[in-house]
């Protein structure tokens, strides 16, 4: 493939996974290899090449699967020396003490993938009582954590409910809602769909009143990541990219060296980039940075040419089930921090 430096990198270290969430976009993948040191150098020299700050993505799968490996592409990383920060989503299943302080030595920010409550987490992934333990031990380390909710019509109207739950860890500082994705097990049959405009609406709005409650009493503010983008992008006056994705300037890399836009793009065919190896079988047919969160109802709307705009995945797999719900979540925000005083119109 043609020369291309990643500022935002994506490790798929293993694409297998510990836990069986009927709505996962990759599908029902519970096995597979792991990314060899050889593969994770090749893809790391591409970000590294013009000598820029960069983003390492550890992922998968679940990547504590592969924990040794993780920690040797650490390693790795670390005692180059290079002008990168480097973040880990888990489920938190295999998150110990041990393996929460290795990840401090490294300095990784950790994400947790994390839906509710735990009889609601347990209902919508499994292993509920695992992630809440290493939630505990993250809390009781004094590391601070992020929460990743997939947004659902099956916890749209209880997210005040994970706010309240995420109050009883001091050292949780934020919490962002990924829209589920109609691809792999969400794409056909499931136990959870896209919410409706009212029920996600209401969900909202709770949440953001919660939150606020909840921050009067707590000496580290939990953030709502949706909230901080749309105050961003309203205050800056102007639109600006959603991702890395979407500005073309992101990179996934699976176990076997193939290469996709992102991580929810990985085995779409129409998205194959090709491999390390420079191999490509033909020219991908989606172009993620060609799409965009535009459409008739941002007409009238304050934050037309102020939006912090929608995942281009999201869009490209979500488009022929529903109008962009992302305008709903952001529509409610900004009118309530207009109420609240927090933007002046």
């Amino acid at each position: 493939m043609s020369m291309f430096f990643p500022s935002y990198l994506m490790l798929v270290v293993t694409t297998s996974c510990n836990l069986s969430c009927s709505y996962c976009y990759e599908g029902e993948k519970h096995s597979g290899s792991a990314m060899s040191l050889e593969t994770a150098m090749k893809a790391l020299h591409m970000a590294v090449a013009p000598g820029k700050p960069f983003h390492v993505q550890i992922t998968g799968g679940e990547p504590l699967l592969e924990s040794e490996r993780v920690f040797s592409i650490l390693e790795l990383i670390r005692r180059e020396d290079w002008p990168v920060t480097i973040a880990i989503q888990t489920n938190g299943v295999l998150l110990d003490r041990v393996t929460i302080r290795k990840l401090c030595k490294y300095a990784v920010s950790i994400g947790l993938s994390v839906d509710g409550p735990p009889r609601l987490q347990e209902e919508l992934r499994g292993g509920s009582a695992a992630t809440y333990r290493a939630i505990k031990l993250l809390d009781e380390e004094g590391v601070p954590f992020k929460v990743t909710t997939v947004l659902s019509d099956r916890n749209a109207g209880k997210l005040h409910l994970l706010a309240m739950t995420m109050h009883a860890f001091p050292m949780a500082s934020g919490i962002g809602l990924d829209l589920l994705v109609r691809k792999g097990g969400a794409a056909g049959q499931s136990c959870c769909g896209l919410p409706e405009e009212g029920l996600l609406r209401d969900g909202i709005l709770r949440m953001l009143e919660t939150i606020d409650l909840l921050n009067r009493e707590r000496s580290r503010s939990l953030t709502l990541r949706e909230k901080s983008l749309v105050l961003r992008a309203f205050r800056q006056g102007s639109r600006h990219h959603y991702c890395s994705a979407s500005k073309g300037e992101s990179l996934a890399v699976t176990p076997d060296g193939s290469l996709y836009p992102c991580t929810q793009t990985v085995g779409d065919p129409s998205c194959f980039l090709g491999t390390l190896d420079g191999r490509r079988d033909g020219e991908p047919t989606c172009r993620l940075s060609s799409m965009r969160a535009e459409g008739s109802w941002c007409s009238g709307c304050p934050l037309d040419g102020r939006c912090p705009g929608e995942c281009p995945s999201r869009m490209m797999y979500n488009r022929s089930t529903r109008r962009n719900l992302m305008c709903v979540v952001y529509r409610t925000i900004f009118d309530y921090c207009v109420q609240k005083g927090e933007v002046a119109v």
